[in-house]
């Protein structure tokens, strides 16, 4: 029998769990509480939950499988609590966000300590945990992707005055920090102070269907799992995107589903994905599809995936269902941030 640690950063992390925003609670509830029921749907998988205190009285999980985290004041005294209440553990699956290093403390605290962390290789997590890191990996390997500049150097984009541009943190998860409009105004709203500008990078906006995709991986010698992608639900308002969830699959031409199918391909080679999840967020915009981030972690997207094939996922991510092909529902369907699915 496995047994398996589940780790939701925002619920297992009393200082995180304080102030986190709104959405993003929303987001790490309905990924944890989704993850949560398919690995208890597994017959030869036992699971112990993080939590913290506030977090365990909100979500009142089953005593039985709750590991308490006491009241860490670091990543590496979260980790070192929950390791202390576990005996038989062997597997680690963590949702976190990449700000601040977060998910790749979390990865080297968990595997230097001997366990199975599910997620792409440290390195990797590393490097796609920072967004100008991510957009010369995709350049050095010829992957198509939108011109990026560090905010410091908005000059070299050579956009004309009224161009809008995305600025986003170079270590930013979801939508958080995320402004639009035009270069002059965004840097203002900052300052204009380097340190501050050197966290960030600048792109041009690009419009069209923003979409994403997941991939697991399924071992060494294995391709990864490729699940349909997902066109996602992004409102544009005045403070900043706001995501909304998506609909699975995504309306795509044929030519579109190939070329997605051999970008899907070529960037879990460049990941060299062996192991956990890896949510791809990109663009489609006449008739190319551009990749925008990389995400090296469980994605919110999950909860809709896991609503649209009777197969468990989680048999995915432990990987003991190698090979095993996934039926899908005939009709497509909608999901929210807080897990909510409906036929489209």
């Amino acid at each position: 029998m496995s047994s398996v640690l589940l780790l939701e950063y925002f619920h297992a992390y009393g200082p995180a769990y304080a102030s986190a925003s709104a959405s993003m609670l929303t987001e790490g509830r309905a990924m944890l509480l989704s993850v949560l029921e398919d690995l208890r749907r597994l017959p030869e998988v036992h699971v112990a939950v993080a939590m913290c205190a506030a977090a365990e009285t909100t979500l009142r999980i089953d005593d039985q499988c709750v590991v308490q985290s006491g009241d860490p004041q670091s990543l590496d005294q979260l980790v070192a609590t929950v390791v202390g209440d576990l005996s038989e553990t062997d597997v680690v699956l963590a949702i976190a966000p990449e700000t601040g290093g977060v998910l790749t403390s979390l990865a080297q605290n968990f595997r230097r300590r001997g366990f199975r962390f599910l997620g792409p290789r440290t390195e990797v997590i590393e490097a796609c945990s920072d967004k100008w890191q991510t957009y010369e990996l995709l350049r050095r390997r010829g992957l198509p992707t939108i011109t990026t500049e560090l905010a410091t150097n908005s000059g070299r984009l050579n956009c004309p005055s009224d161009q809008t541009c995305v600025v986003k943190p170079r270590d930013g998860a979801g939508c958080e920090g995320v402004l639009c409009g035009r270069v002059k105004d965004i840097l203002s709203k900052h300052d204009n102070d380097a340190a501050t500008l050197q966290q960030l990078i600048i792109q041009p906006f690009v419009s069209g269907t923003p979409l994403s995709v997941a991939m697991i991986g399924q071992g060494r010698g294995h391709s990864p799992l490729f699940l349909p992608a997902s066109a996602q639900n992004v409102e544009w308002t005045d403070s900043g995107p706001h995501y909304h969830g998506g609909t699975i699959p995504a309306e795509l031409p044929a030519s579109a589903q190939e070329d997605l199918t051999e970008l899907c391909h070529r960037v879990a080679w460049a990941l060299q994905l062996e192991d956990g999840y890896v949510g791809l967020d990109m663009v489609f915009r006449k008739g190319e599809l551009l990749v925008i981030e990389i995400n090296p972690r469980l994605c919110t997207g999950y909860v809709g995936y896991r609503a649209a094939t009777m197969h468990n996922l989680m048999t995915s991510m432990l990987q003991t269902s190698v090979g095993e092909s996934l039926v899908w529902q005939p009709q497509p369907l909608t999901f929210t941030c807080n897990g909510d699915v409906a036929t489209a």
